[in-house]
């Protein structure tokens, strides 16, 4: 559907209703799924850039982070501010997580460091996870909420383990550039993380090494999904999306999804079906398994009853 917003981050609500959106002007957008109509206009969240952004458990509520360092927390159906935004980093915010439950945001920065916040208050949960050199611009949270994953334009992959902050083993090392996005999936111990050398790596939290050699795309990786049967989706910046299965092995061909950098992507919760956006400014809806592009949904059109028709005497015909 044509969107017309350069989209920071995608996602789509618990219930599958909704797909919400932000982008690098600061604004909120909401489409009926099925339908791609939209709910309500954009509406502005900030004058700042928008670089990430993940909602609540529950869908009610839009966690962004934003170039002034801030983390801000917004009602998803009105784009209200729920409060004060936390003044998270001394440089630009460029990537949010979440724990499972929401009660926990996690925060990266081109300040060079992680951290922790209580969602419902904002305040800080430990001091800040340091040992990137530069810029921090990936962040995830592993499913079972024990450890947090960044990436940083040092080309390194770093563990940590979220409530103590003591790093977990040494640091992921195989991307030959900056790591842009990261991907922990919903179950599993394995996350993936895509680089600006144009690869994909597989990492195994057990043996805390990579899980096979490095899936190539010939182009910068921006967006990742892992989904729970293995699967790895890539969005790249020459417009292409790329999908291996759990062993590695390509899915089906790959797809000349849009015409630029595709930066964001999701699924479903039943994860069915994929959404990509791209800076083509157009948000695309795809049948995950067989890679098919879907199309809105008709209006569901109501059936009036017709009254019976009843003939008497004869007839012309």
């Amino acid at each position: 559907m044509k969107a017309n917003l350069y989209a920071s981050a995608v996602t789509v609500t618990p219930d599958a209703v909704e797909i919400v959106a932000t982008d690098f002007y600061g604004r909120l957008y909401r489409w009926d799924r099925r339908h791609e109509t939209p709910l309500s206009p954009p509406v502005t969240l900030t004058q700042r850039t928008i670089w990430g952004m993940v909602l609540t458990p529950d869908g009610r509520e839009a966690v962004t982070a934003c170039s002034d360092g801030t983390v801000g927390r917004w009602d998803r159906a009105s784009g209200q501010s729920l409060s004060t935004p936390i003044p998270a980093h001394g440089g630009p915010a460029l990537a949010v997580a979440r724990t499972r439950d929401g009660g926990e945001i996690v925060s990266a920065s081109q300040d060079g460091t992680v951290r922790r916040w209580e969602r419902s208050t904002g305040a800080s949960l430990a001091e800040p996870l340091r040992g990137h050199t530069g810029s921090v611009q990936a962040v995830a949270v592993t499913p079972d909420d024990e450890e947090i994953v960044s990436g940083g334009v040092d080309g390194t992959v770093r563990r940590w383990n979220r409530t103590s902050g003591a790093p977990v083993g040494a640091p992921l090392l195989g991307h030959s550039g900056p790591v842009q996005v990261l991907a922990a999936g919903s179950t599993g111990r394995r996350f993936v993380s895509g680089g600006r050398d144009g690869t994909v790596r597989r990492w195994d939290r057990d043996l805390g090494r990579q899980a096979g050699g490095p899936l190539v795309t010939g182009s910068p990786v921006r967006s990742l999904v892992l989904t729970g049967d293995g699967e790895i989706t890539a969005g790249c910046a020459d417009g292409t999306v790329h999908r291996w299965d759990a062993g590695g092995q390509p899915v089906g061909p790959v797809l000349p999804a849009h015409y630029d950098v595709v930066w964001a992507m999701a699924t479903t919760p039943d994860e069915t079906e994929l959404v990509t956006a791209g800076w083509d400014t157009i948000v695309l809806r795809w049948e995950r398994i067989t890679g098919v592009p879907l199309r809105p949904a008709r209006t569901d059109t109501r059936i009036e009853p017709v009254p019976r028709l009843e003939l008497h005497g004869s007839t012309p015909f």
